[in-house]
């Protein structure tokens, strides 16, 4: 019997109309799908071409201004003059010799310096005998310009003049260092050397690193990619001719990636010398990242383009190294990247050198293709790569230019969402527009339904019309009478939550009291460097019985909301206020690399509020201040009346150096000092003990309270 046969006329226009409109949303849909994915797929490849391309030229205009900028200064007089006289200072440098002590001093530093960080970062041993050398200007100027310099690792090049060194080269070093010092900074590069083409010693460095006096022909750095470059350079002795050193490891900037250019410098028809300089990666990662603008420069949630040598290594920094390191690193460690590669990448904070890259798509580019393919890139993620050489100044690398293929694909699998959902829609319309005569009688109870999963998802604002007086109108007016009673609980319950979150806000910084909301039990963190200025003022509570407490209370809240708005201004957190004592740290909510000045500012600003306040109070105000930086425990105390605080030596010293300052007087620990003591007139206050050592505190006198003072926060 046909099956039809026993259907009613309704069924049957219910079947037909369905399996009309689904077949017919089936054919449209997947013919816009495929037009749809072709089109995308057109896009993306031409974005990523172009951005591979504009990249290319950016690249080759960044190499092309150092080849022009380097010309330049092979023909500036100041470098040539610098080079003539470097030369003749070294060689008298050689003829100067060191103590037994100084020696001492300068193999200590490679021990206990050079040597530990390298391997820190490298991971490498290396043996101090191997690098320290013994006789000769490189002793005797390593010495002098590295070893006995009192500036810190990294900040070698502030010496202008060593102490200790009274002979030509310390007068030619004061003369041109500054100049040639600012040319790099201006210019943007990392280091400047001076090399002797005859002897291959680098007779001056600005940055001072270990490479500093030593000769590149055999000392500890002949193998460097950096003396190679000097070899060749020294060979050709070609006027004008620019040359580049790819990207290797550095020993004397740690291990870190470094690459090169050198030229041979003429006065005249005689060679004076050649000028080398070391090129930063940060300029070329900006390149490559556009300032890490990935998203307006159209490269999307996952998009990057970056560069890669013929080692299969990178040359550039991946974008999700710089812009979601925790999650790149899981990732290498989750598709088995060794784990010594995972930390070098890590400890040198960089992928250049350290990142391989096996993609099909280099070995296609380095054999001087260029094209679009779909790969897995070196996270193990399909991506879309269009690939093609890139030879810029001798160096023969391969750009990149990729985009993720989930990322790719999610305006498609959007348009298909977007038709399953339309389809399911049609469909349940025509299907209710055929059952809609037959439907009538149980309307009220599917309204009911509806309105009950809309309860049990949250949603109290319901209500359902009263068509009837019969059992279903009974029904759902008990319905809507329940509804109105959960909404009324979730009004209340809502505003009581509201209370309860200005409330815990008022107590605690905004910060704390999310972290509080979301759930966390416990909070305490270490904050490693921070500014906390603890005051105490006296003269306002002297009066408080000669006064009403109204009065008295007003004078009171009248001054905190000053300070605390003084506060703001700074970028200072208050934390308490007890009694006559007022504190603040600077650093702990938001940190802050100028927190130390903020302190002193902020110090000023309040110590200016109360001169200002004991005039319009007509009482003797009296304010002292006490300053100190360093780590502190922060956290909420109490479980039921809480409190957040800090605690740790560093808030006892504080309290120490307020105890001591005289009043109307800012005191500040030894250590603020050191920060600002070139920005102020210190003078030197109470030594205070702390365990078997005293420490040293500096007042900074109460000043004009018209004075301007900087409100910069």
């Amino acid at each position: 019997m046909n099956f039809t046969s026993n259907l009613s006329i309704r069924s049957k226009l219910v079947i037909m109309l369905l399996m009309a409109t689904i077949i017919s949303i089936l054919v449209v849909g997947f013919q816009g799908y495929r037009s749809a994915k072709g089109a995308l797929n057109d896009a993306v490849f031409n974005q990523l071409t172009t951005l591979r391309a504009a990249k290319t030229q950016q690249v080759q205009a960044y190499f092309s201004d150092i080849h022009n900028q380097v010309l330049g200064f092979s023909e500036n007089r100041t470098i040539i003059e610098a080079l003539n006289e470097f030369r003749t200072a070294y060689r008298l440098a050689g003829r100067e010799s060191i103590s037994e002590a100084a020696q001492t001093t300068l193999t200590d530093y490679y021990r206990k310096e050079f040597i530990p960080r390298y391997q820190e970062r490298m991971g490498q041993s290396l043996v101090a005998s191997n690098f320290v050398p013994e006789t000769g200007a490189a002793a005797y100027l390593q010495y002098h310009y590295m070893a006995a310099n009192p500036n810190e690792v990294g900040k070698k090049e502030a010496l202008l003049t060593a102490a200790g060194d009274e002979g030509y080269y310390a007068q030619v070093h004061e003369r041109y260092h500054d100049q040639l010092s600012n040319l790099i900074k201006q210019f943007g590069y990392y280091d400047l050397f001076l090399i002797d083409p005859e002897t291959g010693e680098i007779v001056y460095t600005v940055f001072k690193e270990t490479d500093f006096a030593t000769n590149l022909i055999d000392g500890p750095y002949a193998s460097s990619n950096f003396a190679r470059l000097a070899k060749e350079v020294m060979r050709k002795k070609s006027r004008g001719q620019v040359i580049f050193r790819d990207f290797d490891s550095y020993q004397p900037s740690y291990g870190s990636p470094a690459a090169f250019v050198a030229i041979t410098v003429y006065d005249g028809k005689n060679v004076a010398g050649i000028l080398a300089l070391q090129i930063p990666s940060s300029k070329l990662n900006d390149v490559m990242t556009s300032n890490q603008n990935w998203e307006a420069n159209g490269m999307g949630k996952s998009g990057e383009v970056y560069l890669v040598g013929r080692d299969h290594l990178m040359r550039s920094d991946s974008r999700f190294s710089l812009q979601q390191n925790e999650q790149y690193v899981k990732m290498l460690g989750d598709i088995g990247t060794p784990p010594e590669e995972i930390s070098l990448i890590q400890k040198n904070n960089t992928t250049i050198l350290f990142q391989p890259v096996h993609a099909e798509t280099v070995g296609l580019a380095l054999s001087g293709k260029t094209g679009a393919e779909e790969v897995v890139d070196y996270r193990g993620v399909n991506v879309m790569s269009a690939y093609a050489p890139l030879k810029v100044q001798g160096l023969d690398w391969v750009i990149l230019s990729e985009m993720d293929i989930e990322e790719i694909n999610q305006p498609i699998n959007k348009f298909r969402r977007q038709v399953t959902i339309f389809a399911s829609i049609l469909g349940a319309f025509i299907t209710l527009l055929a059952l809609w005569a037959a439907n009538s009688f149980t309307r009220p109870i599917h309204a009911l339904v509806s309105a009950l999963r809309r309860v049990g998802a949250g949603d109290t604002d319901v209500e359902v019309k009263v068509t009837s007086n019969d059992e279903l109108g009974e029904l759902t007016k008990s319905f809507n009478t329940m509804v109105g009673g959960i909404r009324q609980q979730k009004l209340a319950i809502e505003e009581m939550d509201h209370e309860n979150e200005l409330l815990l806000q008022n107590i605690l910084p905004e910060p704390i009291a999310q972290r509080m909301k979301e759930g966390e039990q416990q909070i305490v963190d270490l904050v490693p460097n921070v500014s906390i200025i603890f005051t105490t003022l006296t003269g306002l509570s002297k009066n408080y019985e000669q006064e009403s407490p109204e009065s008295a209370i007003s004078k009171l809240n009248h001054l905190v909301q000053e300070f605390d708005e003084a506060a703001e201004r700074h970028g200072v957190d208050k934390l308490k206020t007890v009694g006559d004592d007022y504190m603040a740290v600077c650093g702990l909510m938001t940190p802050r690399l100028d927190h130390e000045k903020r302190a002193l500012e902020f110090a000023r600003e309040i110590m200016d509020i109360v001169q200002r306040l004991s005039k319009e109070f007509d009482s003797k105000l009296e304010l002292k201040v006490g300053i100190h930086a360093g780590s502190v425990l922060a956290g909420v105390i109490g479980s039921h009346r809480f409190v957040y605080d800090v605690w740790g030596e560093t808030v006892d010293i504080v309290n120490d150096v307020r105890n001591c300052c005289p009043v109307d007087n800012i005191c500040v620990s030894d250590l603020i000092y050191e920060q600002l003591r070139d920005k102020e007139a210190f003078t030197i206050g109470t030594a205070i003990p702390i365990g078997h050592k005293k420490l040293r505190t500096w007042q900074l006198p109460m000043r004009d309270a018209n004075a301007e003072h900087s409100t910069d926060v």
